[in-house]
C-alpha cells in the first residue's frame, strides 16, 4: 500500500509539472501609430512586434525593465525590422514559439500619419529557465567577424560565426515569406543536427575557413539572391539545444537552369515543427536575425 501511494504521489508531481509547462494559445490586436519617418513596411512589422509583446504580457506578466518585441517573419516582403522597446513596462515573462496564423494587417492613413492594426495568434509559453547565451554573427562576403552585417546585395556570399558556452547541437534555417530553407547541417551530412563544442569558434558556409572535423567536400556555400529586382527580407533561425533533436522533414529542389536550392519545407510546416520541438525541449534556445537583400542597381 505504501508503495502504491508513493508511486501515485510521483505521478501527481509529474502531472503538475507537465501541466505547468504546457504551451498556451495567445492572441492580440494592436493599433500602431507610425512615426513620420517610418515606411509602411516598417510600421507593419512594428505593429506585429508590439502585438506579440502585448499578447505575451497579458498571458505571463513582466520581469525586469526594457522589454523588446519578439517577431516572426510574415508572408509579405518587408524592408526592415525594428527593435521595439516598450518603455517602463518591463520585459515580458514569456516567449513566442510559433505562429498559428499569419498576422492580419490593416492600414489606414490618418491626419497624424499611418495607422496600422495588427492581429496575431500563436503558441507561447512562460519563461521558466534561462536561455543559453550563444553568439551568432552574420558575415557578408568574407568569413571574418570584422565583416559582420545583416544587409546584403544580390550576389553577396553569406557566412556565419558561431560560439556557445555549452556543448550542444545546432541547426540553422533561413525563412522567406513562404519557405524555410535548412542551411545547417550541410546537405550531404548524415545527421540532422550539427554538434557544437563549448567555447569553440565556428565559421559556417566557407571552404576557406572551416572546422577541422568537417568534410571539406560536404561544406555548402551560399550566395544570396532576390527576385524581380525588389528588396527582400529573410529571417535566420539559429536553433540550439544541449540535447539532441531532430530537424524538420525537408526536400531538395533543382530548377531548370541547374540552380540547386538548400533543403526546404513550407513556412507552415516549419512553424508546426518548431512549435512541437520547443514544446518537447525546454532547454532549447532560439535566436532570430533579419537579413536584408538589396537588388543590384542598374
Amino acid at each position: 500500500m505504501k508503495r502504491f501511494l508513493t508511486a501515485f504521489s510521483l505521478l501527481m508531481i509529474m502531472f503538475v509539472s507537465v501541466h505547468a509547462q504546457s504551451d498556451d494559445t495567445v492572441e492580440y490586436t494592436y493599433v500602431y501609430h507610425a512615426s513620420y519617418n517610418e515606411s509602411r513596411q516598417q510600421a507593419e512589422q512594428n505593429a506585429i512586434n508590439c502585438a506579440k509583446v502585448e499578447a505575451l504580457r497579458n498571458q505571463y506578466g513582466t520581469v525586469l525593465s526594457g522589454a523588446s518585441a519578439t517577431s516572426l517573419i510574415t508572408k509579405n516582403k518587408i524592408t526592415e525590422s525594428k527593435f521595439v522597446y516598450i518603455g517602463g513596462e518591463g520585459e515580458v515573462n514569456g516567449e513566442w514559439i510559433a505562429d498559428l496564423m499569419e498576422p492580419k494587417i490593416t492600414t489606414t492613413l490618418e491626419e497624424t500619419g499611418l495607422c496600422v492594426t495588427a492581429t496575431v495568434k500563436g503558441k507561447a509559453r512562460e519563461i521558466t529557465n534561462n536561455p543559453i547565451a550563444f553568439e551568432a554573427k552574420v558575415l557578408r562576403n568574407k568569413p571574418d567577424v570584422t565583416f559582420e552585417s545583416t544587409e546584403f546585395t544580390a550576389g553577396n556570399n553569406i557566412y556565419i560565426h558561431f560560439t556557445s558556452p555549452v556543448d550542444g547541437f545546432l541547426t540553422i534555417y533561413l525563412l522567406d515569406g513562404e519557405t524555410a530553407y535548412c542551411l545547417l547541417p550541410y546537405a550531404n551530412t548524415k545527421d540532422g543536427i550539427y554538434p557544437i563544442v563549448h567555447g569553440k569558434e565556428y565559421i559556417f558556409f566557407s571552404r576557406d575557413v572551416y572546422d577541422e572535423d568537417d568534410d571539406l567536400n560536404a561544406i555548402d556555400e551560399y550566395t544570396l539572391t532576390v527576385e524581380d529586382k525588389h528588396q527582400d527580407l529573410n529571417q535566420l533561425y539559429f536553433i540550439f539545444s544541449p540535447q539532441k533533436f531532430t530537424k524538420a522533414v525537408d526536400r531538395f529542389r533543382k530548377t531548370d537552369n541547374g540552380t540547386i536550392y538548400p533543403r526546404m519545407l513550407s513556412w507552415a510546416n516549419f512553424q508546426k515543427w518548431i512549435m512541437r520541438t520547443r514544446k518537447n525541449d525546454k532547454e532549447m534556445s532560439v535566436q532570430t536575425k533579419y537579413v536584408v537583400i538589396n537588388p543590384i542597381k542598374d
